[in-house]
């Protein structure tokens, strides 16, 4: 029966201890049906070397210890922590730090990054492996599948138009290259997906950009609100004096249980012009949180020289850019609406 293979990638500069690894790793193999999964180990001494596996074998999980020799040294270093930089910002990778040295492991943004004192043997790393193989399964597919989508468009639409832009020497095209790629990639496997989404593909947890922007999820006091300032007034500094923000009510409670039927109405805004439905999400913790109604009719305006203390910095989450629209559209035809006087019955 085959099992899916991680590839591993251990940064380790001692002979004995990658001997160590490598026993471990042949006798998980030898029940590799049971654990669901094989390892294949690509070892390296350097971080040199190993940056140059990740960018060529693209390694599903790295192994590092911290103390590792380079040329010319006298003594080790930790210069595990720059690898573990360098994968972090270049590489969507599964990290384990395995060092007799955990205390100067420097994970504090980095929580994800799992850290193993050597003391304690190899078996803790290997069942940490166990618990990650799940995501780092989907995690191949994707990139598998992004490349195939790029690789098709980029023959068929990237290479003949785009070839003409490169040969100029103005401008740097490179960032508007990288966009127009992604953008093909996202269209097609939205399509191949049949044009459905997952409710995660709603938001940016945390928000990506460092400025505030339309869409963005703030938790002020304990209440949550969404910035309905359009995108294009708060990309001009000065163009206005206050931030709109609408106030997002919890419906769990209404969501939570029911029926497909009952859930759909609540997806298409409960039949309400002043409110709009934002479906639930995965906190980090792995509990729901939401789903909510957008509040179009409680709206709060924050005076733009607040806005670094009391919006900026309280973001929680922002709406991917693809839902920005339909909660500026609903926004839009709420304010916009004249409607008629009350008529009486005589």
């Amino acid at each position: 029966m085959a099992v899916p293979c991680l590839q591993v990638l251990l940064v380790e500069d001692q002979d004995s201890n990658i001997d160590a690894w490598l026993d471990k790793a042949k006798s998980h193999n030898s029940d590799a049906v049971a654990k669901k999964f094989s390892i294949e180990t690509i070892s390296c001494k350097s971080v040199a070397e190993a940056q140059g596996i990740l960018r060529t074998r693209k390694p599903d999980a790295v192994v590092v210890d911290l103390r590792l020799q380079t040329e010319g040294a006298i003594e080790p270093n930790d210069h595990g922590n720059a690898l573990v930089k360098y994968a972090l910002q270049t590489h969507p990778v599964a990290i384990a730090i395995y060092s007799g040295q955990g205390q100067e492991a420097e994970v504090d943004e980095c929580p994800q990054v799992e850290v193993f004192d050597r003391g304690g043997g190899l078996d803790p790393v290997f069942e940490w492996l166990a618990k990650q193989r799940d995501m780092l399964l989907r995690l191949r597919s994707t990139r598998d599948s992004m490349e195939r989508e790029m690789a098709r468009v980029f023959f068929r639409s990237i290479w003949p138009r785009w070839t003409h832009w490169i040969k100029k020497p103005e401008p740097d095209v490179g960032p508007m290259l990288a966009r127009h790629v992604v953008a093909h990639i996202h269209d097609a496997l939205l399509d191949a997906d049949g044009g459905t989404a997952h409710p995660e593909e709603t938001y940016f947890a945390p928000p990506i950009k460092d400025r505030l922007d339309t869409g963005d999820l703030i938790y002020d006091g304990g209440d949550l609100w969404i910035v309905v300032t359009p995108r294009c007034d708060l990309a001009s500094a000065g163009k206005v004096e206050t931030v709109l923000v609408a106030k997002c009510v919890d419906i769990s409670d209404r969501w939570n249980g029911k029926s497909a039927k009952d859930r759909y109405r609540l997806s298409q805004h409960d039949n309400a012009a002043k409110q709009h439905f934002l479906p639930p999400m995965l906190g980090t913790d792995g509990n729901q949180v939401g789903p909510w109604f957008v509040q179009f009719h409680n709206l709060m305006a924050t005076p733009i020289g607040d806005v670094p203390d009391k919006l900026t910095a309280r973001r929680w989450a922002s709406l991917a850019p693809q839902f920005v629209p339909s909660l500026v559209e609903r926004f839009g035809a709420y304010f916009s609406r004249i409607g008629t006087p009350v008529l009486t019955s005589e």
